[in-house]
């Protein structure tokens, strides 16, 4: 049954390709995985897609790699596709999201943080979960300081989602010991789930994949 994780975060930059190529090995074991690029931009080499990056990290696992929407700028979507004389659709891209998905696990990766706009009329990737809709949404935070106001916010802008959701807190540049032990202590005191702990350069080291065992009731 094809099912669907969607990969997000507080905002641009925090890891959101390394934590699906980990995601892509670690769900590898339920069956084939397919990473879906929705939208990508600030790409002006086909080499430089995150489509590439993610298959080299995930080392085999994945069934296929694709980027269903690249724009050559460095901008929020709706305005990256206005660079090139183009109107990025919503509905478009949620209709071909669902033909290109495969029938088993799906990584869904967003672009920018969650709260981006998709198309003109503001719709963002909170949107873009409950259209599909997807089965999982995985909340990926740069883990730095500055990242337990990003958590907070994150999860407040979350209440509203009945789909599962759970942080992943990614060291994306080396911090100091002290940063990272009091984010992941005030991690642990959210009442959203931690699903994943990413040290720079490594694999994950906690991770909780009970989400991906349980049957989607959205």
């Amino acid at each position: 049954m094809s099912k669907v994780a969607l990969i997000t975060g507080n905002d641009t930059g925090v890891g959101k390709t390394r934590v699906a190529a980990s995601l892509a090995k670690l769900l590898a074991d339920f069956g084939p995985v397919r990473y879906l690029k929705v939208v990508e931009t600030g790409i002006v080499q086909p080499i430089d897609s995150d489509a590439n990056q993610v298959s080299n990290w995930a080392q085999g696992e994945l069934e296929s790699s694709t980027v269903l929407r690249s724009y050559r700028q460095p901008l929020a979507p709706v305005f990256a596709a206005a660079s090139e004389g183009q109107e990025l659709a919503f509905r478009d891209l949620v209709d071909e999201f669902q033909k290109a998905k495969g029938p088993n696990w799906n990584l869904a990766e967003g672009a920018g943080g969650m709260a981006v706009p998709l198309d003109s009329s503001g719709v963002d990737w909170k949107d873009f979960a409950k259209a599909i809709p997807v089965d999982a949404v995985v909340l990926v935070v740069e883990n730095r300081l500055g990242a337990i106001n990003q958590m907070r916010l994150l999860d407040a802008y979350c209440q509203d989602l009945s789909i599962p959701c759970g942080f992943w807190l990614n060291e994306a540049l080396p911090q100091e010991t002290e940063v990272i032990r009091t984010n992941e202590k005030a991690l642990s005191s959210l009442a959203r789930s931690t699903w994943g702990i990413q040290r720079h350069g490594k694999e994950p080291t906690q991770v909780d994949l009970s989400w991906a065992n349980e049957e989607s009731d959205v």
